[in-house]
């Protein structure tokens, strides 16, 4: 996730456009959990970090997003409201996946099949890109502008 975080957003996210990096990062995500939840080796559980890894992108491309629809002096609240959604799904999903665990594997489980939990993160990121796909079906990555006066010239192709 560090080498993710630290270094391939900036090259993945630039190049694919937020819309398409978030939807690649969900899709990673997806894929990642179905693998995780049906790993019978331990070797498994590192091969299939990959994906699942790759899957950070999503978090700073929706971010980018959202801040494109928000006033500048509106950002501070923005990053307050996500950062209390991230912190209560930290408090509600390991007790809601740890439930759901337990149950599939208790003794007297009908069905035994410690991936459940896994499962459960897969089909609720699938409801989170379907949902993004319905949000930001008329979305589109602004433009980046140029920083200095020398790349705007560059750009236009014109030197006056």
């Amino acid at each position: 996730i560090a080498i993710v975080q630290g270094g391939l957003i900036r090259v993945v996210i630039p190049k694919l456009g937020q819309k398409r990096a978030l939807y690649a990062g969900l899709i990673s995500y997806i894929i990642g959990f179905i693998l995780y939840a049906f790993a019978n080796e331990s070797w498994m559980m590192f091969a299939f970090s990959i994906p699942y890894c790759l899957g950070a992108i999503s978090g700073p491309a929706i971010q980018g997003i959202i801040s494109t629809k928000v006033a500048a002096n509106e950002q501070g609240e923005l990053q307050g409201i996500m950062a209390a959604m991230m912190s209560i799904s930290s408090i509600i999903g390991p007790l809601l996946m740890t439930n759901l665990f337990s149950t599939f594997t208790a003794r007297d489980a009908d069905v035994y099949f410690p991936g459940a939990p896994f499962i459960a993160g897969a089909v609720l990121t699938v409801i989170g890109l379907l949902l993004s796909i319905r949000s930001l079906v008329k979305y589109h990555t602004p433009a980046v502008q140029p920083e200095t006066e020398q790349e705007a010239i560059l750009e236009s192709g014109t030197n006056s």
